[in-house]
């Protein structure tokens, strides 16, 4: 059965399901839930999950889809994406955004605030051929350094979508336990639409010291559960197809510290991370809350299969789009500190957004 037909069927009987592909995976996997999934309780542990795939809001409890069926696909190649353009602005959406922006670096003047990211939406109309599906396979071949899914939760009542290049947590079967200090983002194509060399890129003291605040934000994390052996590689330029972003990666052998435990003790520390949130975490999330017109609900959680073939791997819903029929909402942010400029960051979001809109939107 092709994976468009499998989605289909599992979408009249009502499943919850979940459809990915791995960073340079060379497959496709489609997880059903028949009872339409399950909210996790309070006091929930990754692993005491059994095999099944969890998406997470950016607060609030997580979802969980056992693997009633699990299916693997080949990936089919498409060359149908469109070129970066600058996408139209929408003038009262950008006033809007940079109030937000220019408050938010009066705050962080002010302290104790020191960075919170700040996100906004963008409402589009998909086209009439649209096919999740079909949108799925073009994602994967035009971000494979991405995690590309499509969510279908029937309490979410629509599909969600995204091609995030964002490691939350991650354990393979080898017992290798990685997360990522992702931040800073400029164009990753040029004025023609070729792709820039990441060693071309040449970052502000702004964005480095943005991905600075997620890199010790980690570290902490590690403190806190009295980490000292890990590995540290970073920070380095890394290309995610129209965007280029500033990355460090931490690394840990849990077989041999006899650790297994610890994907679930820095999940629990890390969501929200200061990639999405801001430092320090509960003034950052009480100034979102106050600040943003919009609910973000999935976008800014986190989603991925989870002990499944002895591994887990959990991205942060990033570049990510949520589809109600043929009505598609864009979400995009990004992290605001002393020395931003409000019109640079709206400039970001407009690339970010772009990243779905350049598939999707044809």
């Amino acid at each position: 059965m092709k994976l468009g037909l499998a989605w289909e069927e599992g979408m009249v009987k009502g499943a919850a399901m979940a459809a990915w592909s791995l960073p340079q995976g060379k497959e496709a996997f489609l997880l059903q839930d028949f009872s339409g999934g399950s909210t996790l309780e309070e006091g929930w542990n990754l692993a005491d999950l059994g095999a099944g795939f969890l998406a997470a809001p950016f607060i609030g409890l997580p979802y969980f889809l056992q693997a009633d069926s699990l299916t693997k696909f080949s990936i089919h190649s498409t060359e149908r994406v469109k070129p970066y353009v600058t996408p139209t602005e929408n003038s009262t959406k950008k006033g809007e955004f940079m109030t937000w922006v220019t408050q938010a670096i009066e705050a962080i003047k002010q302290g104790p605030l020191q960075k919170v990211v700040i996100s906004r939406t963008d409402e589009k109309d998909l086209p009439s051929d649209f096919n999740v599906m079909t949108a799925l396979e073009e994602l994967g071949s035009a971000y494979p350094n991405a995690f590309v899914c499509a969510l279908s939760i029937p309490a979410l009542h629509g599909v969600w979508m995204c091609a995030t290049p964002e490691i939350l947590v991650e354990q393979n079967e080898e017992g290798i336990f990685r997360t990522i200090s992702l931040a800073g983002t400029q164009s990753g194509v040029d004025l023609d639409g070729s792709p820039i060399s990441p060693s071309q890129a040449r970052w502000s003291q702004k964005e480095i010291e943005e991905q600075a605040f997620v890199s010790r934000y980690i570290i902490d994390c590690f403190k806190k559960i009295r980490l000292r052996e890990y590995t540290e590689v970073g920070p380095k330029t890394i290309s995610t197809g129209n965007l280029l972003h500033l990355k460090t990666e931490y690394i840990v052998n849990t077989k041999a510290m006899d650790f297994p435990q610890l994907p679930g003790l820095m999940l629990g520390l890390l969501h929200p991370t200061s990639a999405v949130c801001g430092t320090p975490k509960q003034e950052a999330i009480d100034f979102i809350s106050a600040t943003e017109k919009h609910a973000r609900s999935m976008y800014s959680g986190y989603l991925g299969p989870v002990n499944l073939m002895n591994a887990t791997y959990l991205f942060v819903n990033l570049r990510t789009v949520e589809i109600k029929e043929n009505h598609a909402v864009f979400y995009a942010g990004c992290g605001i500190t002393e020395d931003s400029d409000p019109e640079k960051e709206w400039q970001e979001t407009q690339m970010k957004c772009q990243t779905l809109q350049r598939v999707l939107m044809k």
